[in-house]
């Protein structure tokens, strides 16, 4: 291993071991609907991720740099899809009838749409794309080959390391579910992860002012 491609590593496990917008909402979305889908969703945000390594092989990043207002417009979409998806469990609770305690697996047609929401979560999230066009092309090394080859290799490695990271985080969601499901433990941490996503997207909101 070369100290660039360790330093990559290193990176990429603080990036997605850091707590972040994915990680709270996998982890409530598990607790509230169950192991199935919790890992629906990470195929999603896994889909998210692959589409933006796409992007960056296609010159995304150029784009970015020419129309800045594309990443900021990014930022505020991605502000407000944490937003609602902090307010939906409350939302979908004064809209239904009140259920047994403990997570119900999801049909299929719930599943594809909780793929849906991972996707759009991910691709509305500006860390995402900063990575694939302005971090991901620091590793990469003209002498070593060709760019998009070794940008490719890098990026497949990252997705694998995120998948694995929010798989672990949906097992464990899912396997402690019955003991945080009891009695007002459920509504406590609901409360935790709704005000740990707003808290995600006031900080996002920040930065978008402090960069404005």
């Amino acid at each position: 291993m070369t100290t660039s491609f360790l330093e990559f590593l290193i990176v990429i496990a603080l990036l997605e071991l850091t707590p972040g917008p994915n990680m709270a909402w996998l982890a409530t979305l598990t607790l509230e609907r169950g192991r199935r889908a919790g890992l629906s969703a990470v195929l999603g945000v896994g889909a998210g991720l692959a589409l933006y390594l796409c992007a960056a092989l296609a010159g995304l990043g150029a784009l970015l740099a020419q129309q800045p207002q594309l990443l900021a417009g990014l930022r505020w979409l991605g502000v407000a899809y944490l937003v609602y998806l902090a307010c939906e469990p409350w939302l979908e609770r004064l809209w239904t009838r009140p259920q047994a305690a403990g997570p119900p697996e999801d049909a299929a047609p719930h599943r594809l749409r909780h793929f849906a929401q991972g996707l759009t979560l991910n691709l509305l999230n500006p860390k995402a794309a900063l990575f694939y066009v302005t971090l991901l092309p620091r590793f990469t090394d003209e002498a070593a080959g060709p760019v998009w080859l070794q940008s490719l290799w890098l990026g497949l490695i990252h997705v694998g390391v995120a998948t694995g990271v929010h798989v672990v985080i949906v097992l464990a969601a899912a396997r402690l579910s019955p003991w945080l499901q009891a009695g007002q433990r459920r509504t406590l941490l609901n409360i935790f992860f709704t005000l740990a996503l707003l808290s995600i997207a006031a900080w996002l909101a920040w930065e978008g002012l402090g960069q404005g």
